[in-house]
């Protein structure tokens, strides 16, 4: 598996992983035909603008690729975006194809970013995930503490969304054996 910086030309293949990770991850959160109507030409459009913003805006995107050069994976970060939490950086976003999940793909890929944050001297960070996604067992396995709690709508569905934080990334860098 490699794991490298994203470039303007992934922006297909991010969309596909974020349309179809959100199809499998969420198809029991949010409502099917939500689902079912979101567009991969709108979200690689979005995804080309963030990626061609980047040194504007501080976000940073690290794809993981397969042994055929696939990308299945991917992961954004930058800076905490709201100012309210003593966490300097944020994890915005991880998504890893449903086949390719628990292979240690998710760690490489929060590992990358919190090298990044690093470099960026951002020694903190804060990761939100929807309450009704498994995935949270994910960020505690990798020692993130729960921060806070708050109620969004997502697809006209209320959900509650939890925070970790990290306070020092270096266990994310250099885990412990």
């Amino acid at each position: 598996m490699i794991v490298r910086e994203a470039k303007i030309d992934d922006a297909p293949a991010i969309a596909r992983v974020n349309l179809d990770t959100w199809r499998t991850a969420y198809r029991k959160i949010v409502p099917t035909d939500y689902l079912a109507q979101m567009s991969y030409e709108k979200a690689e459009s979005r995804w080309q603008e963030i990626l061609a913003n980047v040194k504007n805006t501080g976000v940073f995107v690290c794809v993981a690729e397969n042994e055929s050069g696939e990308i299945v994976g991917f992961a954004a970060g930058g800076g905490e975006r709201t100012g309210k939490y003593t966490y300097q950086g944020e994890l915005f976003a991880i998504y890893i194809l449903e086949e390719y999940q628990r292979q240690g793909i998710g760690r490489q890929l929060v590992r990358t970013v919190a090298t990044k944050l690093a470099e960026l001297s951002l020694n903190s960070m804060l990761v939100w995930v929807l309450g009704d996604n498994s995935a949270y067992r994910f960020y505690e396995f990798l020692g993130g503490e729960k921060v806070d709690e708050q109620q969004t709508i997502r697809a006209g569905v209320a959900l509650k969304e939890i925070a970790y934080g990290w306070k020092d990334i270096a266990v994310l860098i250099n885990p412990p054996i």
